[in-house]
């Protein structure tokens, strides 16, 4: 082995034996201390509960018989004299006319398809750039759950891809598919004859197809006054008896939303909220209108909530899963027994060996027990991973430290 070697493990050895002697005096001196290390927290308080849907609501009955085929989708404002729905004979009968739907809209695609107007006007390469984004558009709906803009998509390429045959002469033309799909209309049709009565709105609203027999109990004007009995009941039983009904109308978008929930100082009357439904990623703004204790929980509060916002989501059903969403905050936590003062500067003592440092704070967040301090660099403030003295330190204890800190450099 020659000299170099030598040298070269020698000095190796020798850090590690510095390194090891310095973890043990280190370690032996912070264990003589009551510290708690600064670790980075991610706080996320939301606040989940069990609403209440409450709006003036007039309940829409029918007592006739056949099956029900409703023109519009929930939440949908209609107007005095459309039709709310149309009564069949039979389930088949309600099958057989939506399925005319479907093949009137894609006799009506392919007609638009060959028609000269549009295919003597469009490049082969215009529509293949369209048919590549539409592809990638269906990719990314479909990825993200949204079904209602995956098949509006569809419905465009399937147009444009149709179109895309007619100019690249794939196709010769339609008309043959036309004649089969208009042959299975009217074989559909017949399927249905004997229907075609209707129920129309006797006022302009917004029209739900189900009644859920609380129209009546469940007002604008009694919802602060509900209690957590009340909300409770509704709650356990969300729907009761509403004879002869099939559905109901209300004038107005906006709504209440009454729950049960702990009391949080962030709650408070005529504070602005943001809230959301378990079935949609919609986020609602949402207005506190009351808080009152509960009847037999002092711990919990009933709130009632407004919010001037209508979609299908909002009506799917009387009692939804919400929650109340507030910011969220990382930063480092700091027991609240470990905070001291300097004058006017708020902060920590930390201890790295036997040197004692005053550093600040800047606080993001406060909890009952700790707080959170803004993660930072700045040398001034507590830093990721310091040691918090948890343990009370005197003027003497930090001169100390720094005697013992310069003895040291002297020496």
């Amino acid at each position: 082995m020659n000299s170099l070697t030598v040298k070269i493990l020698t000095g190796l050895l020798s850090v590690l034996i510095i390194t090891t002697i310095g973890s043990q005096i280190y370690s032996a001196l912070t264990e003589r201390h009551d510290t708690e290390e600064a670790v980075l927290v991610t706080i996320n308080e939301d606040i989940a509960f069990k609403g209440v849907i409450i709006r003036d609501e007039k309940v829409v009955t029918y007592d006739g018989g056949g099956v029900l085929d409703y023109t519009y989708s929930d939440g949908s404002k209609i107007s005095v004299g459309n039709t709310i729905a149309s009564v069949y004979s039979s389930e088949d009968a309600v099958t057989a006319k939506n399925k005319i739907k479907i093949l009137e809209s894609e006799i009506a695609a392919l007609e638009r398809a060959q028609n000269p107007g549009t295919t003597n006007y469009v490049q082969p390469e215009t529509l293949k750039s369209k048919i590549d984004k539409e592809y990638k558009e269906l990719l990314s709906y479909s990825s993200q759950d949204n079904f209602s803009e995956f098949a509006k998509t569809r419905e465009d390429m399937s147009l444009v891809m149709n179109i895309y045959n007619i100019v690249t002469k794939t196709e010769k033309s339609y008309d043959e598919r036309i004649s089969q799909l208009q042959a299975k209309v009217k074989e559909l049709e017949e399927q249905t004859s004997g229907s075609g009565k209707t129920i129309t709105a006797d006022e302009t609203g917004y029209f739900v197809s189900y009644a859920d027999g609380y129209e009546s109990e469940l007002t604008m004007e009694n919802a602060s006054q509900l209690t957590d009995k009340d909300i409770q009941k509704v709650i356990d039983q969300p729907s009761k008896d509403a004879p002869n009904a099939i559905g109901k109308m209300f004038s107005d978008y906006s709504c209440r939303i009454a729950g049960i929930m702990e009391n949080d100082k962030r709650i408070t009357e005529g504070a602005w909220l943001r809230m959301t439904l378990s079935t949609t990623k919609n986020i609602y703004d949402v207005k506190v209108e009351s808080v009152k204790p509960c009847e037999d929980d002092e711990n919990k509060v009933v709130v009632v909530l407004s919010c001037d916002r209508l979609d299908e989501a909002l009506v799917e059903s009387r009692v939804q899963s919400a929650e109340l969403i507030f910011d969220e905050y990382q930063g480092l936590k700091v027991p609240r027994s470990a905070i001291r003062f300097q004058g006017d500067q708020k902060g920590v003592y930390v201890i790295l060996g036997k040197d004692v440092t005053f550093k600040k704070i800047n606080v993001i967040y406060e909890g009952d027990d700790y707080v959170l301090s803004e993660n930072t660099s700045n040398e001034d403030y507590l830093l990721l991973y310091d040691q918090i003295l948890l343990e009370v330190v005197s003027d003497e204890d930090v001169q100390q430290s720094r005697s013992d800190s310069n003895a040291v450099t002297s020496g």
